[in-house]
């Protein structure tokens, strides 16, 4: 889905390169189902109470039946339970939430149902303490750009921002102040600098070299 709340999928193509820029082990499942919940706060329970269409006999009409009753969220669970039969040592997922109680709420579910310890390191890093008198909302991206992060938009879907925003850098100071910039004409929320609400999304380029051993 494009246009999802949950899954970005503009720029997937480069994710198997994350594997040999980092060295870390990549796991990747196709996402199924569509958004059936569209409520901030996540139910499990009441997902899995409309789904249960489709028989047992294999056939293509009940598989799609099955898919059809599933939400997207739930794609992370068979997806996780095999990195955990590879792993028995990982004991916690990481979302990479800000803002968004849409996203860091499917994803505890998940994790709680599969006995992981949910963390959030990015949760309301914005209403932190600033640590500087100049800090704004988007203080993240120039910690981030600080840290030698490098992250790219991909995806522009706001009023005040255009194809001429695609690339842009924007963990960097240039970079953040065209994009606040062209938010600000039409009057975006505080926080929409970092895109948490899919005014844009990024990939990320290269990183800290405690992490990335080559660029991709």
């Amino acid at each position: 889905d494009l246009n999802s709340f949950m899954y970005q999928t503009v720029g997937h193509e480069v994710i198997p390169l994350y594997a040999a820029a980092t060295g870390v082990p990549l796991y990747r499942q196709q996402i199924l189902g569509t958004t059936l919940r569209h409520e901030r706060d996540y139910d499990s329970a009441a997902t899995a109470g409309e789904s249960g269409a489709g028989g047992d006999d294999g056939s293509r009409d009940s598989a799609a039946a099955s898919t059809a009753g599933l939400d997207e969220t739930e794609s992370m669970v068979p997806l996780l339970r095999a990195v955990m039969a590879r792993h028995p040592e990982a004991n916690a997922l990481c979302s990479g939430a800000i803002l968004s109680t849409y996203q860091r709420t499917r994803v505890e579910s998940v994790a709680l149902r599969l006995g992981l310890v949910p963390l959030s390191y990015l949760w309301k890093y914005p209403v932190l303490p600033s640590p500087s008198p100049a800090a704004d909302e988007a203080q993240l991206l120039r910690d981030m750009a600080a840290a030698g992060l490098e992250a790219r938009i991909v995806k522009v879907a706001s009023a005040g921002l255009d194809e001429d925003h695609l690339w842009e850098r924007v963990t960097s100071s240039e970079g953040v102040t065209r994009v606040k910039a062209a938010l600000k004409k039409f009057g975006a929320a505080e926080g929409a600098a970092l895109g948490e609400g899919g005014e844009f999304e990024t990939i990320v380029v290269d990183g800290p070299r405690e992490l990335f051993k080559r660029r991709v």
